[in-house]
Order: C-alpha cells, then structure tokens, then sequence
C-alpha cells in the first residue's frame, strides 16, 4: 500500500459504492451468460429395482448405483445439487432370468427433468444380468455364537431364546440351502451374575434376503456351583444271561454331586443311573467291578463311595 499513489486510495474511497455496485453487476451478468449455455458432465445416480413379475425376486444383488453422462444448462446442473436423483426400477414383466439394457428404460429414471436435464448415455454399466428366482418364507432355527466366562465358583446354566426360530424370505433357492441363522459372536468374561443381550442376527445373503426380526434378546443363566450329597443310589446291572441271576455289594452307593446350585439342588436319585453292564465288562475269576455313572446335563459326580462293588451270581434252578 506504501507505493500506491495517494490519490488513487482517496479514489477508491470515495467511489467505492458505485464502483462496489458495478463489480456485481458486472459479475451477475457474467453469472448469467455463464449459466445460460449448455454443458455435460457426468453423475452418479443410486439404483433400485423395486418389483418384478408377482412372486419373484432376484438371486443376486444388482449394482447400488448407475453413472450417466447428462447436458442442461448451467444453472439446471447447478440446481440437480438440490435435487434427490434415483433411479426406480419397477419390472413386472420379469419372470425369468434375462439381461436388461438401462438405455431401454431411461424414461424410469427420475433426473429433474423440470430443469431441462437430459440424459445423453448411460456410461456403466450399460447392461444388467437379471438372476430371478421365486420369492419364498420360511422359518429358520437360530444358532447363537457366544463366549460367556463365568468367574471361579460360577456355571452357565442355559442360553435361552427369546425365540428359536425366524422368518426369512427371498430366493427360494438360496433359502432351501440355509440350515440355521447365526447370530452376531457374543463374548463376555468374569460374569456371575444372570444377563439379557440383544444380539444382530447375520443376514445370509445381504440385499438377497430378509428377517424378521433381524435381533432378538438372549438371556445367560449364570448360577453359583454347589456340591451335594445323594445316599441310597441302587447299582443296576444290565446284560445278564437268561440262566443267570446277578446282584451287587453294596446293592448302593452314595454319589457327591456338584453342579449348578438351581440343578443339584433339585435333582433326585431317580435322575442319576449307576449301572453294570454284564455282557461288556464281565471277566471270568474277576469279582470286585467299577460302576459306570450318569449324571443330568450340567452335573458332574465328584465321588463315589464305595467306588466298586462285589459281583455275586447265582445260577437260576431248572424246573420240570
């Protein structure tokens, strides 16, 4: 500013108004003549294919989005910025797999044409593959994947299902080779304390296939370990020969249980089997044998007192 003359500054400040007005005028005029002719350019434009023939739906995703080349004027273009551009496919004469050309259904595309927008080519793709198959609902069990870590001296009881099963639709084709719904992985360590989760089920085939619901509630039954005492347990032997009459001592056992405080505490001896089975486990000049015991789901035995027991067979008397 030190080079410029003096009189130039006193110049520009006491005219800048008119000389401010002129610049806008001047750069309206140009904004006009500018905005007034015609150009092309290229968009991108999100595609959706809405319906086909009734009862039908497509195998495989189409492609998200259409790119077009496209003329107007400039200020047409510039106002398309304002404008929700989408193309709507809606195919009803579809019934079969086919290959469509996008050039044959370019008066579907829905591009401001109250601006005077014109679609000169549709760039990519040009073609689109059609794989139709026929619509279908079914259920489907669902599989929850989970890590749950429970803290020392805790158990999970159960997982259990909002519901076990949902509906998905689509191709049915591809819904004839689905056996379960996985579930979103859910991990949780040093838990004690019972819990609800919603979890995302996985879609198959995203943009193919559709839940519903597509997340359900789980709930965890975490519970305290207990032990347990269970006295008077019979030992039952199975696989006698007909001509033999077979018989335990001790004729029972107690059995130190451990398990899920709810699940032990609850269980009787009717629950628990302590059996001998005389076909597989006899050995001639052996008489002193180990029993075979089976506890519920979710109950262990601890011990078993006797451990063994003495094997006495008697032969059955003939009668005539």
């Amino acid at each position: 500013m030190k080079n410029v003359p003096k009189n130039i500054i006193k110049f520009f400040i006491k005219n800048y108004k008119p000389l401010l007005s002129s610049f806008v005028l001047a750069l309206v005029l140009w904004l006009v003549i500018t905005t007034n002719k015609k150009y092309t350019t290229k968009i991108e434009v999100p595609l959706k294919i809405t319906r086909l023939a009734p009862g039908r739906v497509l195998i495989n995703p189409h492609p998200e989005k259409v790119v077009l080349e496209i003329s107007g004027k400039g200020r047409a273009l510039i106002g398309l910025n304002f404008y929700q551009t989408s193309i709507n496919l809606e195919l009803p004469e579809i019934k079969e797999s086919t290959t469509i050309h996008l050039m044959d259904y370019k008066n579907h595309f829905n591009i401001a044409r109250e601006l005077g927008i014109e679609i000169v080519e549709i760039l990519e793709p040009k073609n689109i593959k059609l794989e139709v198959d026929i619509y279908d609902e079914v259920k489907k069990p669902v599989k929850i994947r989970s890590y749950i870590k429970p803290m020392p001296g805790y158990i999970l009881l159960r997982t259990q299902l909002e519901q076990d099963s949902v509906l998905i639709s689509g191709p049915k084709s591809i819904l004839n080779n689905i056996k379960y719904i996985y579930s979103d992985s859910i991990s949780k360590m040093d838990v004690k304390y019972p819990f609800t989760s919603k979890v995302a089920l996985l879609e198959p085939r995203s943009g193919v296939t559709s839940l519903k619901p597509d997340k359900i509630n789980v709930h965890f039954q975490i519970e305290q370990l207990m032990e347990r005492n269970i006295y008077n347990i019979p030992i039952q032997i199975v696989g006698v020969p007909s001509n033999l009459i077979a018989g335990a001592s001790p004729s029972t056992i107690s059995l130190r249980i451990k398990g899920a405080e709810s699940a032990v505490a609850a269980i009787s001896v009717d629950e628990i089997t302590v059996v001998f089975n005389y076909f597989r486990n006899y050995r001639q000049g052996q008489l002193v044998y180990p029993m075979q015991i089976e506890t519920p789901e979710n109950i262990s035995w601890v011990e078993a007192s006797p451990k063994t027991f003495r094997l006495q067979l008697k032969r059955k008397e003939n009668r005539q």
